[in-house]
């Protein structure tokens, strides 16, 4: 089995609302694009990016969203698997809706954006990732719209090819460093495009980390991690969207081929399915390993033994 765990689509009422490409509203089309590509199942979350007037992140417009994923299976005859979406900066009520996805809408994860109005994964509630871990189920980590330096990143799609790898990147790295990992020892995070530059970054923390109590090169924060960082790093599941195999080698090398989940972030990004696939042959990986990349890593992730045939 194959299967894709990064795909995006939005119920297709909230199409006239924005200027999203038209394959984000449409089910049938990201079907056919998984038989063209010889995919089982994608995995379909919000990626808290909307270019027009919705604010995807209220809490009314989330709730939708959700009822909308929780439709999907069936709609698909188990093709699509729909992840819950939330953003618990914004209160209690996220808390409950990300609970209310799980467990009556029988979501198999939440999609949470990597930062929320200046806000990053440091600062969500313990009560959120408590509740994750008690739940048993993984978030999947995706950059919003709204990124670290927008100033900076009006032409050349800089937002998109630089400021959201680079948003992950701090957002994991805080995460990591104020110990929200440690704290929650039993949390599962996938990361999309493989964690922005965490895995280039991770010997870097470690040297961080390392000389913390060195003064001249500044202060540290309060939170003395049991471990390098650069062991949490390794507790990280990653996603296979990077566009090379370069960097794929790297987040590989870091976390091991256990860890690595087959993406392809399409929709919207409108490359064939075996473009991707291509991406992770040049790995060379052994079959076992080749396997466990394309499918067998996100069934168990997602624990989806039984997601066809619970239709």
């Amino acid at each position: 089995m194959i299967v894709d765990v990064h795909a995006h689509l939005y119920p297709s009422s909230w199409a006239s609302a924005g200027h999203m490409p038209d394959d984000m509203f449409d089910v049938e089309g990201l079907i056919a694009r998984l038989d063209a590509g010889g995919v089982d199942i994608a995995i379909v979350s919000d990626p808290h990016i909307w270019y027009g007037d919705l604010d995807v992140n209220d809490i009314a417009k989330v709730r939708e969203y959700n009822d909308f994923a929780a439709g999907l299976r069936g709609q698909s005859n188990g093709r699509l698997i729909g992840l819950g979406t939330v953003v618990p900066w914004r209160g209690d009520d996220h808390i409950a809706e990300a609970r209310r996805a799980i467990s009556e809408l029988g979501l198999v994860g939440l999609a949470v954006p990597t930062s929320d109005q200046g806000r990053y994964l440091d600062t969500v509630p313990d009560e959120f990732w408590v509740m994750v871990t008690e739940l048993d189920v993984p978030v999947f980590i995706h950059p919003c719209g709204t990124v670290i330096g927008q100033e900076l990143m009006g032409e050349y799609r800089l937002s998109e090819v630089c400021g959201r790898p680079l948003d992950t990147t701090v957002t994991l790295a805080r995460a990591i460093l104020t110990g929200v990992l440690e704290r929650h020892a039993n949390l599962n995070l996938l990361c999309s495009h493989a964690g922005g530059a965490i895995c280039m970054i991770a010997d870097r923390l470690d040297f961080g980390h390392e000389l913390r109590d060195y003064a001249p090169l500044g202060p540290w924060g309060e939170v003395r991690l049991a471990h390098p960082p650069k062991d949490y790093v390794r507790r990280l599941w990653l996603d296979t969207v990077v566009y090379g195999s370069d960097p794929l080698r790297l987040a590989l090398a870091t976390v091991g081929a256990d860890r690595l989940c087959f993406g392809s972030d399409g929709p919207p990004v409108p490359f064939p399915i075996s473009r991707h696939l291509a991406m992770v042959d040049e790995l060379g990986l052994a079959e076992d390993a080749r396997h466990a990349v394309l499918g067998a890593n996100a069934q168990t992730l997602f624990r989806l033994e039984d997601a066809r045939s619970a239709t």
